[in-house]
This record gives C-alpha cells, structure tokens and sequence, in this order.
C-alpha cells in the first residue's frame, strides 16, 4: 500500500508539472526543466540548515524568537536588534541557497554571475516584507494589551516568518541557476513553479515519513503541493517583471498599465524608473506569495483543509490569468 502511495505522490507532481509546461508560450528545453527541478528537490537543505544552526549555536534568529526584541524590548533597541537578527538571518539564507546552487551545478560561469548579479542589486525582498510583518506583530501586541487575545505573536507569526523563509529559498534557486536563461516572464512563472513543485515534493515525503503514515503523501499532493505551486508561480510572475524592468518601464504600448507605481521615490531620490519598478515588484511578489502560503498554512493548522480547496481554485485560475498576461506582456518586451 505504501508504494501505491508514494506512486500517487510522483504521478501527481508530474502532472502539475506537465500542466504548467505546456502553459508557457516559449518552454524552456526539457533538460532545463529536469535541471531546476533537480535541483530544487534540494531547496529543503537551507530550511534544515537554518533550524540546525539556530537550534545549536544561534537561537536569537528562530522563527519563534526573531520578533522578541519588538515584543519585549523598548522601541528604539528592539527595532534595532529586530533588524540586526533579519539581516543576519537573511545572509545566512542567501548563502546556503547560493552554496546548493553552485554545488549542484559544478561551479558554472552564469550561476557565479547570477550570484554576483543578486549580491549587486542588493535584493531585500525577505528584509522588507518580514520588516513589515514584524510592525504588524508590533501593532498586535498593542492591540493585545487592550483586548487580551494573542492574535498574531504565536502560532501566526511563527507560520508567517516560516512562510516568508520558504518563498524567499525558492526564489534564490531560481535566481542563482536560470536568471540569466530568462527570454520572458512565461519562463519565471514555469522555473519558478518547478521549483516550488519540487520543494513540496521533498516537504510531502518528510512529513509523511516523520510521522510514520504515508496515507499523507496522497491527500498532500493535492492539497500541498498545489500550495507550493501557486505561491511560486505568484512570485514567478513577479520576479519576471521585475528581471525585464527596463523594456517594461520604457514601452510605449502598455506603459500606463505596467509602469511603476513609486512616483514620490522616482521624483524625490531621482531613481531611474526601472529600478524603482524592479524593487517594488521584488517585493509585491515575496508578498503576495506569502500571504496566499501563510492562509493556506493557517487553515491546515486549524483543521479546516476543505477551506483550501476553494484558495487553490482560485489560485490555479490566477495562475492561468498569470500566463495569459504574460503572453501578451512577451510582444511589449521583445519590442525593445
């Protein structure tokens, strides 16, 4: 029985991944997709090297505990060490998935420069929507001490922050193998739900043995692994506009639609639109992504699984919208 299980497991992320293959309009060869998503079976490593080293040497970065200094410290200093945790927890993230990628590639040229490129651009994504996660825990614990009903700071901020480390890993492989592969946003929406395909693959099969029943394995290839699906492929989406930032901010056929939106920064810090836009997008996506993955996740841990099957219909027709613009977005980009 437990081999007709893992079967349904394969089979079905073979068909998630068929599905959204013969989505893009432009596939990558074959040998691609079977490359990125090889080696985004391995995209779990930084997740259990981020436990082991919080567990043995710094706890002060857990998901648990990296809000603290918000929550019982005073503005000033807990903001402060808020940040200093991020940021260490940020770098310690990019170089773990920037280790996986170059092993599991054997040191190429453009995975050194998709490193290099990340690492120039400077990409605080993470930073940024955890930042802004972490002051609505702050603004709860206001809210807490008048109302006396924890809302956010436990269960919730524990699946937000996990949320946010798992969106962010997945986007990094994409990142550090195929960005410079990238001919449109069909291909980042499609590498990036590889990926994702692949993470919640590993995470199935984990979860299944640790607790010693893979009956899971087949309710959790439906209802999971689309979660997985439909996070990175949100983020795909965006990652794609913002890698073809330039022809995008400079088209003359569309531009009202998918300019930036950021006038204030553009005008007061004389930024060039592009980059602007690029960030802005980096960050809508790692946002979006989390949001739909944390109500997901929240609804699993409440015992109400049959309330995601309605998010993931949605989400799989978002998906599909997703292409379908990109689609049109492919003519925009390959006019300039």
């Amino acid at each position: 029985m437990n081999v007709l299980y893992i079967a349904s497991l394969l089979v079905a992320t073979f068909i998630w991944g068929y599905i959204f293959y013969k989505k893009d309009y432009h596939p990558q060869p074959t040998k691609v997709i079977a490359q990125i998503f090889g080696i985004g079976l391995f995209s779990m490593a930084p997740v259990f090297a981020y436990k082991y080293i919080y567990q043995h040497f710094l706890p002060i970065i857990a998901e648990y505990e990296i809000f603290k200094p918000l929550l019982h410290s005073s503005l000033l200093s807990g903001i402060f060490f808020f940040l200093i945790n991020l940021i260490l927890l940020s770098v310690l993230l990019f170089t773990f998935s920037a280790t996986i990628s170059l092993l599991l590639t054997l040191f190429k040229h453009d995975t050194l420069a998709n490193i290099k490129d990340a690492i120039k651009e400077c990409e605080l994504g993470f930073v940024t929507v955890s930042i802004l996660i972490g002051f609505l825990i702050y603004f709860e614990t206001f809210i807490q001490n008048i109302l006396n009903i924890p809302i956010i700071n436990t269960i919730l901020g524990t699946i937000l922050f996990l949320s946010i480390i798992e969106e962010y890993i997945k986007h990094l492989i994409v990142r550090f193998v195929d960005d410079k592969r990238l001919k449109d946003i069909d291909d980042a929406i499609t590498l990036s739900i590889m990926v994702g395909l692949a993470f919640g693959l590993m995470e199935t099969f984990i979860y299944g043995f640790i607790n010693g029943d893979l009956s899971l394995l087949f309710f959790r290839s439906l209802l999971t692994i689309p979660v997985h699906v439909i996070a990175s492929g949100i983020f795909g989406y965006y990652y794609g506009l913002s890698h073809f930032a330039k022809p995008l901010t400079n088209a003359t056929v569309g531009e009202k639609k998918y300019r930036f939106n950021s006038k204030l920064l553009h005008t007061i810090l004389t930024l060039k639109r592009s980059s602007i836009y690029e960030d802005e997008k980096m960050v809508q996506g790692m946002g979006l992504a989390v949001l739909f993955h944390t109500t997901c996740n929240i609804l699993f841990e409440l015992d109400l699984a049959f309330a995601v099957v309605p998010l993931l219909a949605i989400g799989l027709l978002l998906l599909s919208y997703l292409y379908k613009d990109s689609h049109i977005l492919y003519r925009l980009i390959h006019a300039h």
